[in-house]
């Protein structure tokens, strides 16, 4: 149902995009966002043609222009510019038209059928902030389909690239002697670990392979394999979803139309999943779903995580014909939820013809999209006249299976390609047919079914902290703790704080399952604060929480966690006497002792500045507080060779700065424990020895020589004149 009126859409050319949360239910208000294009291209219009997200909300869209003179045939062409929107959550837009230095036909797509899928050559994978995998495809003989390999290209939003590398190849169609790039590219939960690719071999069969990508761009291939298909009658869908434990899974289902005389109880149709770990194999594949009924067709399927609950969710789309011909065809809906092992939670069916749809046909295939709030937004897209199509939607609630409308009219228009675009916050954007040098969406705030439940967290799991979020706190808590709905238990991952400064995360500590306890019957995690986390007051800090870092205790099975900048608050200013510089002593580890013995004169030089400012970026302090006299010797106290390194801590008197004392407890502290801390990630730092810190020397040993000269001037001025 549309609300505005005309006033109101005026008022709406202005409109920023703004990432709301409304109440339960509360009818949503359509917006619209546009932008008009920097460069006009006169008739030429920009279209478009992909849209991505990274979990903060920053879109990134693709925006592609028909070229006429090479547009031929089946193959619709675009100029040979890789253009990017980046769309920021306060609605800022950056244009990037980027040269990428590949084959023209990459810049063109085609269709197997009429009004079918857009195979394309040309994709990109948003993996962090300003870093983004290009894919393409080169050719030495552009006839030869043989000789088409697909290529992964990283680069940054300027077209800086870090690297490429060759990362697969297509499939080839015997029949019409083409390429066809049937690839699909699934990221990680946590896209520290990348992606994996998967695709149709010559064999019917599905090749994977796990990637991760370098902070500096470096595309590294992990594990890889093939799914053997050929046991199963016909297998109708395959897809990989990302699983909670930051893993993978392949999800494929298979039916027969073969009648068993013998037995005809034998199951027509099947749904099977196969684990695969991060940088693992395969576990053995899992039937989690099994049906006895005949003709079935398994027409979409739809897995994800459940973001409310545990485990997946998988729904199925099932055609049943009637073998007489005479009764018109009827589809099912099957939702399936499932733990990570393959064991099944729940099972329902749905009968399409029972829903009260939008529109008047039931049995249209309808694209299935998971909710971070709970429920289902439910589309199809048609088309509705020459180069015209629309979107039909409706939502269903996951405790309720009466499908709800949608607040945009029936049917809302949408743009060729039929992008459309669902934020983590339950915002909904939907593009529209581009009529001049601008593009457009409509945007609509989606119901949260759960919302209530989510304490802004973005996590379901969690009821409170402590530090709450955007609290203040005292620098001095030895203790944070996390409140969850049901009894967890620890698993494999991590909390992690950060300080911001300068709006950039610097790491202040790891917590591992080591430095946590369970209590409250399972509801509360508490853990261990060290001395230096929060002692550089007066500042903005956040925890992350790793998926996996707690599973549920029932049904063993990982939670998500909580991402960057969510989890946030303030460290209250803390007043510290001042103190007058001092020296003290680190130890290298044997390990680290051989290594600064092989190193030739002028870097062992240079290893003392190294060690000087990884100790100024961990603790932090100003690299000008940090001396060192560059000398060595052998601690005699242990039996292999260490060497003892003298670092000096200069007193400031600049306000807000970090005091002598902090700086020498933070060293000492970060030492002891740096394998929770940034000293176990320096190019240097890390060959300190854990068990022996930081110590202080005493003032007599840094100015006893100064001392000495002072007395013997005086003795001799006593013994001249006296």
């Amino acid at each position: 149902m549309r609300i505005l009126n005309s006033a109101k859409t005026k008022f709406l050319s202005i409109f920023v995009i703004i990432l709301c949360s409304y109440t339960l239910y509360t009818t949503a208000v359509i917006r619209e966002f546009s932008h008009k294009e920097e460069i006009d291209h006169g008739k030429v219009l920009p279209r478009i043609w992909d849209s991505k997200a990274y979990d903060d909300g920053t879109m990134v869209i693709r925006i592609v222009r028909k070229n006429p003179t090479t547009t031929i045939d089946n193959y619709l062409c675009f100029y040979e510019v890789f253009s990017l929107r980046i769309i920021d959550f306060d609605g800022t837009v950056v244009e990037k038209n980027l040269k990428l230095d590949i084959q023209p036909f990459n810049y063109c797509v085609f269709q197997m059928v009429r009004g079918g899928v857009f195979i394309e050559f040309l994709k990109y994978v948003l993996i962090r902030k300003n870093q983004i995998l290009i894919t393409y495809y080169n050719a030495t003989d552009v006839k030869d389909p043989s000789t088409y390999i697909e290529w992964g290209m990283v680069i940054d939003y300027d077209g800086n690239v870090s690297s490429r590398t060759p990362i697969g190849l297509p499939f080839i169609n015997n029949t019409l002697q083409i390429a066809v790039p049937s690839d699909q590219f699934v990221v990680n939960i946590n896209r520290e670990k990348g992606f994996m690719r998967y695709a149709i071999n010559q064999n019917n069969n599905i090749d994977w392979k796990q990637f991760r990508i370098e902070p500096d761009g470096a595309i590294i291939g992990l594990t890889s394999g093939e799914l053997v298909l050929d046991v199963l009658d016909k297998v109708e869908s395959a897809i990989v979803i990302r699983t909670v434990d930051e893993g993978y899974a392949i999800v494929f289902t298979n039916s027969t139309v073969t009648l068993n005389a013998t037995n005809p109880l034998l199951p027509k149709g099947q749904l099977y999943i196969s684990p695969i770990g991060y940088n693992q194999n395969p576990s053995p594949s899992s039937l989690i779903y099994q049906t006895t009924a005949p003709n079935l067709a398994f027409t979409a399927l739809f897995c994800d995580i459940t973001f409310v609950e545990v485990g997946n969710v998988c729904i199925l789309t099932i055609l049943q014909t009637d073998p007489t011909g005479t009764l018109p065809s009827e589809s099912f809906y099957i939702k399936i939820k499932f733990l990570s092992s393959g064991s099944v939670l729940s099972f329902q069916s749905q009968v399409a013809n029972s829903l009260t749809l939008p529109v008047g046909n039931a049995n249209m295939d309808w694209v299935v999209n998971s909710l971070a709030f709970g429920g289902y937004l439910l589309t199809n897209t048609a088309p509705t006249g020459p180069n015209q199509f629309s979107i039909y939607g409706y939502l269903i609630d996951e405790h309720n299976s009466a499908p709800i409308p949608w607040e945009f009219l029936e049917p809302e228009p949408i743009g060729i390609k039929g992008v459309y675009q669902i934020l983590r916050n339950n915002t909904l954007l939907v593009s529209q047919l581009e009529t001049d040098n601008s593009w457009r969406f409509q945007v609509i705030d989606l119901p949260k079914f759960d919302g209530n439940k989510d304490k802004g967290y973005f996590n379901f799991n969690v009821e409170s902290t402590y530090p709450a979020i955007n609290s203040t706190i005292s620098p001095d808590i030895q203790n944070i703790t996390i409140n969850f709905y049901d009894p967890v238990e620890l698993s494999d991952g991590k909390l992690t704080i950060y300080q911001l400064i300068d709006n950039q995360p610097n790491l202040r500590q790891y917590i591992t399952e080591s430095s946590c306890t369970v209590n409250n019957n399972g509801k509360t995690v508490n853990a261990k604060i060290l001395d230096s986390t929060f002692s550089v007051s007066g500042g903005i800090y956040y925890i992350k929480m790793d998926n996996n870092f707690v599973r549920d205790k029932t049904y063993k099975e990982s939670l998500l966690g909580i991402r960057d900048n969510i989890w946030s608050f303030n460290v209250k200013q803390k007043e510290v006497p001042f103190a007058l510089s001092m020296n003290g002593l680190l130890r290298l580890t044997p390990d680290g002792t051989k290594y600064f013995d092989s190193l030739p004169q002028e870097q062992q030089s240079n290893f003392f500045n190294i060690l000087l400012d990884d100790l100024s970026n961990a603790i932090p302090v100003s690299r000008s507080c940090l001396t060192s006299n560059e000398k060595t010797q052998l601690d005699p106290s242990v039996n292999e060779n260490q060497y003892l390194i003298s670092i000096g801590v200069e007193e400031t008197r600049v306000n807000n700065d970090i005091s002598v004392e902090t700086v020498v407890n933070n060293i000492n502290t970060m030492v002891k424990s740096k394998d929770l801390t940034l000293i176990n990630n320096g190019q240097a730092s890390k060959y300190l020895d854990q068990s022996y810190g930081f110590i202080p020397t005493h003032l007599w040993e840094k100015y006893k020589y100064n001392l000495l000269g002072i007395l013997l001037i005086i003795g001799l001025l006593i013994v001249l004149f006296f």
